[in-house]
């Protein structure tokens, strides 16, 4: 059975914080693919997003040299809001006979159960958590919101912390730097800055 994870997010952009993210997960829980799934219509974040076509683009080309790394338009297809649980049921459909991991943030891992079906969703995949605490933060703290969020879900949550460096590059950041007029170099992968300078993304 192939052990294969979701990456799913708006990407608004990709940067060198995901990759490292996706990296570290394909090693710890030897994974044989990771599946980049760039969400459609997020149903908590509000915010004007680059169109859809623009945010694949970018993850295809951040991803681009990776044999382990692939790419699914896959949420596009729900025709509405992006929910994790059809994302899952329709790769499920495409990979059978496949274990399923589920790669995330400890920020998101938190909101778990508030998620659309999450009682379905949960126990169907492993949940490899890769920590966001700021770096005066320990691995133990970490550890402890993983235990918070199991008593709040039940026994039936697989779970592992991701063992890496602290990441203090986000989305936000670089699209504050856009802003700012500020140079985005080194902060994501070069393709993806050359597409978002090209394409005048994240400025007025």
């Amino acid at each position: 059975m192939r052990k294969v994870a979701i990456f799913g997010g708006t990407f608004n952009p990709i940067h060198w914080g995901h990759l490292l993210v996706a990296e570290t997960a394909l090693d710890q829980a030897a994974l044989d693919q990771i599946i980049w799934v760039p969400t459609f219509r997020p149903p908590h974040k509000p915010q004007a997003l680059p169109a859809f076509d623009q945010r694949l683009e970018m993850v295809q080309r951040a991803i681009a040299d990776h044999p382990a790394f692939s790419l699914s338009s896959i949420d596009m297809e729900q025709k509405g809001v992006s929910y994790a649980i059809g994302t899952l049921q329709h790769l499920q459909a495409l990979y059978p006979s496949t274990q399923w991991f589920w790669i995330l943030g400890s920020d998101t891992f938190q909101t778990l159960t508030k998620w659309y079906k999450s009682h379905l969703l949960i126990e169907q995949c492993t949940w490899l958590v890769a920590s966001r605490w700021s770096a005066g933060r320990t691995s133990a703290e970490a550890e402890e919101l993983g235990r918070k969020v199991m008593a709040q879900l039940g026994s039936a949550l697989r779970w592992q912390l991701l063992q890496m460096p602290a990441i203090n590059i986000s989305s936000s950041l670089i699209r504050q730097y856009r802003l700012e007029g500020r140079s985005i170099r080194y902060l994501v992968p070069d393709p993806v800055r050359i597409y978002i300078e090209e394409h005048k993304l994240y400025v007025k």
